[in-house]
C-alpha cells in the first residue's frame, strides 16, 4: 500500500513531463524553436509557483490559520513578524504552522477577551511548559522557540484528536504567537 502512495505520484509526474516534452518537440518542429521555449516557460512558471507556495505558504495561509485557531476575524492591523510551516506529510497530511504576529493594542485586548470568555479554549499559559509535547516542532522552534515562558501573558489552546491549536499572547500587549500542531 505504501509503495502505491509513492509510486502513483511519481508516475503522474513522469507522465506530465513526457507530455510536456512531446508537445515541446512538436512545437519546435512545426512552428519553431521559440514556440517550444514559450510553451516550456508557460508550463514551468505555474508549476514552480505552486511548488514554492507549497513549501513557503503565503500570508493568506497564516490569515486562515489565525481565524481557524482563534475563531475570530483577522485584524486589519496585523503585521507578520516571523512565520514557518512544515510541508504536509504523506499520506495523513500532518503539518505544523507557527507565526509571530503583531496587532494594535486594542485588537490584542479584544482577542484576549474573546479567548478568555470562549468555552472552546482552555487556558494554557505557555506551550513550552515542561511536560508539554507540543512545542517540539521545527516550525515552532524557528518562530517562537527563543521566547521564554515569562514573556507569555496569556495562552489558550484547543485540542481535538487531530490537532492542537494554540494562541499565546505576549506581555508586550501587541505580539501574538499562533501555532497549529498535527497530532
Amino acid at each position: 500500500m505504501w509503495a502505491l502512495i509513492v509510486i502513483i505520484p511519481v508516475l503522474l509526474i513522469l507522465a506530465f513531463l513526457a507530455i510536456c516534452w512531446a508537445v515541446y518537440r512538436w512545437l519546435r518542429r512545426r512552428i519553431g524553436y521559440w514556440a517550444g521555449i514559450l510553451f516550456l516557460t508557460g508550463v514551468s512558471l505555474p508549476v514552480f509557483y505552486s511548488l514554492y507556495t507549497a513549501l513557503h505558504p503565503l500570508d493568506e495561509f497564516y490569515k486562515d490559520k489565525y481565524e481557524q485557531i482563534t475563531l475570530h476575524p483577522f485584524p486589519a492591523s496585523v503585521r507578520i513578524i516571523n512565520k514557518d510551516a512544515s510541508y504536509p506529510s504523506l499520506p495523513q497530511g500532518h503539518y505544523q504552522a507557527c507565526a509571530l504576529i503583531q496587532v494594535a493594542p486594542q485588537e490584542y485586548r479584544q482577542l484576549q477577551q474573546h479567548l478568555a470568555h470562549n468555552s472552546q479554549f482552555s487556558p494554557h499559559s505557555c506551550v513550552l511548559d515542561t511536560g508539554s509535547e507540543y512545542y517540539r516542532s521545527q516550525s515552532f522552534e524557528k518562530v517562537a522557540g527563543a521566547i521564554p515562558c515569562s514573556r507569555y501573558a496569556y495562552g489558550y489552546a484547543q485540542k481535538d484528536s487531530f490537532q492542537l491549536l494554540y494562541i499565546g499572547l505576549l506581555n508586550d500587549g501587541k505580539s501574538i504567537v499562533m501555532y497549529r500542531f498535527s497530532i
